[in-house]
């Protein structure tokens, strides 16, 4: 008997099919409803909390109290799941090149998973704030679905997006499996370091009626067939904009909310 347990905690929130397969459906599925569902923010570090890279915590968090999470979050979860249901997943640290515009070293700041299936190796991922990435992609060479890989060396692959009529710089990451050690090592420093970005800014993303949607303190932007943007006037502004973000009701209290408003003022 299959032992589903974090999947259909995520199935029952997703309205997911309860016996799943590890086929290509399934995967694109999970993939697509997750940043629709689930958003990526840090509000927990932003306020100095810790936080936690354990399954059971993360799987509290963001599907029992229906929160949202970083990078580390998401993609545990995921693998987590994933591998409930049969797939093969690898974990990959990555150095984040966004914002750069050649693809020196950074740090390796952002996790990310691929997945092995018939033969072919997908990169899924679903914890990148910048931009909620919507469908596995396969681990080759080209460009798919508004994306381009290709080899940075004989060891590191490197992605980018299309923007427009260029390509910006996501992330570059290595062959070769990262150990739960090397994450828990990651994540503390991405929500420790003094000058970690994590720590001072608000940073939400999500697919909000179809649209990839982003928080930056008081500052949103949806990137729909215009791009919108909006800043928060006010307090009131504010608290509607970072709860559009959640599908349930009283995720933050009033004092949370003050509290994050003020820390991004």
């Amino acid at each position: 008997m299959n032992n589903y347990h974090y999947f259909s905690r995520f199935a029952a929130l997703a309205g997911f099919p309860a016996s799943p397969s590890a086929d290509f459906a399934t995967l694109s599925a999970l993939h697509q409803r997750w940043p629709a569902l689930i958003p990526f923010e840090n509000i927990e570090v932003l306020l100095g909390r810790p936080v936690s890279i354990d399954v059971e915590k993360i799987a509290d968090k963001l599907l029992s109290k229906q929160r949202g999470g970083y990078c580390f979050e998401h993609n545990l979860l995921l693998r987590q799941i994933l591998e409930e249901i049969g797939f093969r997943v690898t974990p990959h640290l990555a150095r984040v090149l966004w914002g750069q515009d050649k693809p020196d070293a950074t740090p390796q700041t952002h996790m990310l998973l691929t997945v092995a299936l018939d033969g072919v190796r997908y990169l899924a991922d679903v914890g990148f704030g910048g931009v909620s990435l919507t469908a596995p992609l396969r681990l080759e060479a080209g460009e798919q679905q508004g994306y381009r890989l290709e080899r940075f060396s004989q060891e590191e692959w490197l992605l980018s997006m299309k923007s427009g009529g260029s390509w910006r710089l996501m992330y570059r990451f290595a062959d070769g499996a990262c150990e739960q050690a090397d994450i828990l090592v990651a994540s503390h420093f991405v929500a420790t370091y003094d000058e970690s970005l994590f720590r001072h800014n608000l940073m939400m993303a999500k697919i909000i009626n179809g649209q990839q949607t982003n928080l930056f303190n008081r500052h949103l932007t949806v990137y729909g067939e215009e791009k919108r943007q909006q800043e928060a006037a006010s307090f009131t502004d504010f608290r509607a904009l970072i709860l559009s973000f959640f599908t349930a009701d009283n995720v933050l209290s009033e004092t949370e909310i003050r509290a994050i408003y003020e820390k991004v003022g």
